[in-house]
């Protein structure tokens, strides 16, 4: 009776509770057995009921009030009559190596949550015990999710230590999931990762949106020359504002030997200039007016960087190219030359600027948010030092 009260209180299908072999207030260890009476061969299938001997397996199961759990498993090991006498150890679902299977996913969901030390010492198990099971975890999400269609694919890097050692990120754009963490932010990684997904799943891919990284962009031509690849619209607009910013430094910047050594007026206003025209109400207005009174080359660029934004305020490529008209018809003036370096940029990449709006005004926004969530990652762990463990983490993060 004892027993099967025991039993009852495991929770475990199929398994029935052989002996309490130790009840102290610090642990606790159960002796169990499983309840299938004809384990299948891993090799042929078959059912056999043939035991050649048993084998004590210790597995570590969730705490009961406070109190670690040791479930002693009386392993039994087969004969396989159709392999020709065979031995094989049986294998039960409630199992995964050391650990029950609702141990692992508690602990992987804590992880989830903390830091892989907090989770192992919550859980009173070793570090490389609670890492293991993230890591083998993670992999079965990362391969579930690659072998879905993924129709929007979005590429950025980010830093495994702060400043240094980068990894490219890959995020499903449809359902916001890391797909993979790919080593070093350049072509061959990136290229390797798109190869090693097959040609199917590639031609499934009908959209790239991306920095303005040619590593990227050579990757991109060679496995998905097919999709459309699109800049991220934040990434062009800093190109864009960077015009502005060296109008501005060169209007503020006074006579030498004057001071202050730069114009007050010109240098508060230096977040307003990052305006756009549309978002202003009508204080802000009239301090850039009296601004622009004193300063015409800097009401020049700031016209200019409204254009270009016009580019993706506009409804359609068609009205995108009215504003870069518009655009080409203020840089003629010669009043914004500091401005050459984003025409050039622009020429570099405009089929990619231009293309945003027919394939469907994508954004990065998924994985800029998932960035953000990897630098909290890699605070809580004072940075990671192996890729592995770094992807592990950041996939099951979505």
């Amino acid at each position: 009776m004892a027993r099967d009260v025991m039993s009852v209180r495991l929770g475990l299908p199929q398994i029935r509770v052989v002996g309490v072999v130790v009840d102290a207030p610090e642990r606790l260890v159960v002796r169990v057995a499983s309840t299938v009476r004809r384990p299948k061969c891993p090799h042929c299938g078959m059912p056999s009921s043939r035991r050649h001997d048993r084998r004590d397996n210790k597995v570590r199961d969730l705490e009961v009030s406070g109190r670690p759990v040791t479930l002693v498993w009386e392993r039994r090991r087969m004969v396989c009559d159709p392999c020709g006498g065979r031995r094989f150890c049986e294998d039960h679902p409630a199992f995964e190596g050391r650990h029950t299977a609702r141990l692992a996913r508690r602990v992987v969901a804590d992880a989830q949550a903390m830091t892989v030390n907090a989770a192992a010492c919550g859980h009173r198990l070793g570090w490389d015990a609670v890492n293991s099971l993230v890591v083998a975890w993670a992999g079965l999400v990362a391969r579930h999710r690659r072998r879905r269609r993924c129709r929007v694919l979005l590429v950025d890097e980010t830093s495994i230590r702060k400043r240094h050692r980068y990894v490219t990120v890959l995020v499903n754009g449809d359902t916001g999931e890391v797909l993979a963490m790919v080593p070093h932010p350049n072509a061959q990684a990136l290229s390797g990762f798109l190869a090693s997904q097959g040609h199917k799943w590639c031609k499934g891919v009908k959209v790239v949106v991306s920095d303005g990284s040619a590593a990227y962009k050579t990757a991109i031509e060679q496995r998905l020359g097919h999709a459309r690849h699109v800049l991220d619209r934040f990434h062009v607009i800093r190109w864009f504002a960077a015009g502005l910013t060296a109008v501005r430094r060169d209007v503020q910047r006074r006579p030498e030997g004057e001071k202050p050594r730069f114009d007050p007026e010109v240098f508060r206003a230096r977040f307003l200039l990052m305006r756009r025209p549309d978002t202003l109400d009508d204080a802000e207005r009239a301090r850039l007016d009296s601004l622009f009174a004193a300063h015409p080359r800097l009401k020049a660029a700031w016209d200019a960087l409204g254009e270009l934004h016009g580019l993706y305020l506009a409804k359609d490529r068609k009205g995108a190219l009215a504003a870069l008209d518009r655009f080409a018809d203020i840089y003629r003036t010669g009043l914004i030359p500091e401005f050459s370096d984003v025409v050039d940029t622009f020429l570099a990449w405009h089929e990619q600027i231009l293309g945003w709006h027919r394939a469907g005004r994508p954004s990065n926004g998924r994985i800029d948010r998932t960035n953000n969530l990897l630098q909290v990652l890699r605070r809580k762990a004072h940075g990671f030092t192996n890729y592995t463990n770094f992807e592990a983490r950041g996939i099951l993060l979505t």
